[in-house]
């Protein structure tokens, strides 16, 4: 791994690794050797719904806003009951789903909507990932931290810890140690890009870097072109659509074609610039499986700090505080290892998880001190660096799915005039608490959530914009 300079991390939202690459032939996939389906759950009145193909691309606004994917959501998920007793066998995904339209939808929908939560995509229907897949590593044993939400995964990715919190808490600021400050302090350089929101900004610690944080257009082209390509680099991908570029994180119910156009928009930059391609490893991955099921259960993992769910000092916000010992990992989530210094088309079986990226880079990196239990004890990805010379073979440009055209900007169909949903709110919520200081008149006038996307990522804007200009004042 010693040539390996630059890692790229782009880490996408909520979609589990049989929801990605289920029909991918040589995985670890959603059929059996006889071609049967390996997840079959019973929906009311004993019908079977099979895991298989034909996920759309997204779900219908009336359909409201994906699964459910708390941790107690997560419980049902795995064991078929919100408080996870028994044996985990994954028989709940319809019956969570199955709740969750109905509570968006007021119990207007079809058993033929309640299926859509079973169903896959195929590789044609996703050719950047795909692509990726052909030529470099794909992880088919890579685990999120937590049977939950969001925020916690985002968190141990940064810092191996969530601090006990397994619910979203984006308006908390938090003064954990990041690999961040690990990477800083061994004379090495770092940037997190983003679109709109970003919850790195809510570490106190790095709240002053205003260099290290950066608009990834047109900044991580620009980077890369100029040959300053930080060391270690983090990628937020667009949380809220504007009239002109729809959100590419993938969170349900956006479209996942705009993240298949992330993901090849990062390669492709990378691939563009030989020399810093020679020496760079891009990671791409999902924080949780947002829901969507996975046949494989989770293994069991070290609490990394001693410190359960719920915390003494945690009073919910808009969650109830669930109960969780942060003892086992969260659902299978697709990763891939793309570089060329690692073998064309191979399928890694190794367990994986989150906190493995930080494990790697401080391999990498001669970095010692670890973040935490659970970071210690992740296993590295190192060994995948096999490669004796720079591979040479790899595509220059990645496949993109066919778009559809947008709606009008002043009509409701298009995306920018969707309101924003909770997650959204909560990461405007956290940006607000984020940039606090350097708008003072919060404390008379409170912020209200604008309603619609568009509006968010104009609000987000100008208030880091702001923020950014006091700092260096």
């Amino acid at each position: 791994m010693a040539n390996i300079e630059h890692f790229v991390v782009l880490m996408l939202e909520n979609r589990s690794f049989d929801h990605i690459f289920g029909l991918r032939q040589g995985v670890n996939g959603i059929k059996d050797s006889q071609g049967n389906p390996v997840l079959v759950n019973v929906d009311d009145g004993g019908r079977e719904v099979p895991i298989q193909g034909g996920a759309p691309f997204s779900i219908p606004t009336k359909h409201g806003r994906g699964p459910f994917h708390n941790v107690v959501d997560v419980n049902e998920q795995l064991f078929g009951d919100k408080e996870a007793q028994g044996q985990a066998k994954g028989s709940g995904f319809v019956s969570s789903y199955r709740e969750a339209l109905g509570q968006d939808t007021r119990g207007d929908f079809t058993d033929q909507d309640v299926d859509v939560v079973m169903k896959v995509f195929s590789p044609t229907d996703l050719p950047a990932i795909n692509a990726l897949a052909d030529h470099f590593v794909l992880c088919e044993q890579w685990f999120c931290e937590v049977p939950g939400p969001t925020h916690p995964n985002r968190l141990y990715v940064h810092a191996g810890t969530s601090e006990g919190f397994a619910h979203n808490v984006f308006k908390r600021p938090f003064d954990s140690l990041t690999i961040y400050e690990l990477v800083e302090r061994a004379g090495k350089t770092w940037a997190v890009y983003d679109f709109d929101l970003n919850e790195v900004k809510n570490f106190t610690r790095l709240a002053n870097k205003m260099e290290n944080f950066r608009r990834f257009k047109p900044r991580f082209a620009q980077d890369i072109e100029k040959g300053e390509l930080p060391n270690y680099s983090f990628i937020v991908p667009r949380f809220n659509s504007t009239h002109y570029a729809p959100q590419n994180d993938q969170h349900a119910p956006a479209d996942v074609r705009w993240g298949e156009q992330l993901i090849a928009d990062v390669y492709d930059a990378l691939r563009a610039h030989d020399e810093t391609w020679g020496k760079c490893a891009l990671i791409v991955t999902y924080d949780e499986h947002g829901g969507f099921p996975d046949h494989e259960i989770p293994p069991g993992a070290s609490n990394p700090d001693d410190i359960d769910s719920p915390r003494p000092d945690d009073n919910g916000g808009n969650h109830h505080p669930p109960e969780f010992k942060f003892d086992r990992l969260g659902l299978r989530v697709p990763a891939l290892i793309v570089s060329p210094w690692v073998e064309r088309g191979m399928v890694c079986k190794d367990k994986l998880q989150h906190t493995s990226i930080l494990k790697t880079v401080r391999e990498a990196f001669g970095i010692e001190k670890s973040l935490s239990k659970r970071e210690e004890e992740a296993t590295s990805f190192s060994h995948l660096f096999i490669e004796t010379t720079v591979r040479t073979d790899a595509p220059q440009k990645l496949p993109r799915p066919k778009m559809t055209q947008l709606a009008p900007a002043t009509h409701h169909a298009n995306p920018g005039n969707h309101m924003p949903d909770d997650l959204q709110t909560e990461m405007l919520d956290g940006l607000l608490q984020a940039t606090r200081l350097s708008h003072p008149e919060d404390e008379d006038t409170p912020v209200e959530t604008p309603p619609t996307q568009a509006e968010v990522s104009a609000l987000a804007h100008q208030r880091w914009a702001r923020h950014e200009k006091w700092v260096k004042s």
